[in-house]
């Protein structure tokens, strides 16, 4: 299946997303083959994962991209038709009522609340959102999913993907991708060891003043860690593991101190 990562978070990011997940649209890939990378401007192009130049612990943030070609770009999504839109609009924003309303409408030259009020829905929700030929700036267009055709651009890019053949990354580009792979792993088996350690503290703390006899060792042959490990985590600093209640009630770990941890 062709893979597609998104450069940011942006709102058409989010939207072209969410509408080519409902679309269900599936396509087959061969293996080691170029991700299909979408910016908020919905420019696309073939990439793979590399790791970020800076060093950081968050696991999200351990690659960047590589980009291999420029692909093109989808156009912005139409707007729906106007039938569709004003009842959905007029829901969304019902018609004011009251004299601030009428005055408001006076003061700015409009014949009745209802046409001011359509007029300015207009100007927020209904801008153009090319100039000429030319797209204008994702910052300047109204892209919310009651007036934006999101469906048509989710078709689009299934089209697209369906008439491209992915490159094959190269030897080079796979040992980029395969880095960050591992980078991956490496970083969540530390976030699984800090979670262990925290439960095991859970356990520790649940023991009362006098652990019972085995204790730590139980604790050792269950997490496959060496007694010294254990030792450490038990006596380290930090809170404990936050674990649900039987009625899915989530408490904030407490934090103990050095003496009652190595007690």
């Amino acid at each position: 299946m062709t893979e597609i990562a998104f450069t940011k978070n942006f709102v058409t990011q989010q939207h072209l997303g969410a509408a080519y997940r409902r679309l269900g649209h599936t396509s087959t890939a061969p293996a080691w083959s170029a991700t299909l990378l979408i910016s908020s401007g919905l420019g696309l192009s073939w990439a793979c994962p590399v790791l970020a130049e800076q060093e950081t612990t968050e696991t999200s943030a351990l690659s960047g991209w590589h980009v291999i070609a420029e692909a093109g770009e989808l156009d912005w999504p139409p707007l729906r038709p106007e039938e569709e839109i004003w009842p959905a609009l007029l829901e969304l924003h019902p018609v004011p009522t009251g004299e601030a309303a009428e005055q408001q409408a006076r003061f700015l030259g409009a014949g009745t609340v209802e046409e001011w009020h359509r007029e300015k829905l207009r100007r927020h929700y209904l801008s153009d959102a090319h100039i000429g030929s030319a797209k204008r700036n994702p910052s300047d267009v109204n892209f919310d999913p009651v007036v934006r055709d999101w469906e048509t651009s989710a078709r689009e890019l299934a089209d697209f993907i369906d008439s491209h053949r992915p490159p094959k990354l190269t030897t080079e580009q796979r040992v980029m991708a395969q880095g960050v792979r591992l980078a991956q792993l490496e970083a969540e088996v530390e976030a699984t060891k800090e979670s262990l350690s925290r439960l095991m503290r859970n356990a520790r703390r649940d023991q009362g003043e006098r652990p019972r006899r085995g204790f730590k060792a139980d604790l050792a042959r269950w997490s496959g860690a060496s007694r010294p490990t254990v030792d450490t985590w038990l006596s380290g600093g930090g809170c404990c593991e936050a674990v649900p209640d039987e009625d899915g009630t989530t408490h904030q770990g407490h934090t103990h101190d050095m003496e009652e941890q190595t007690r």
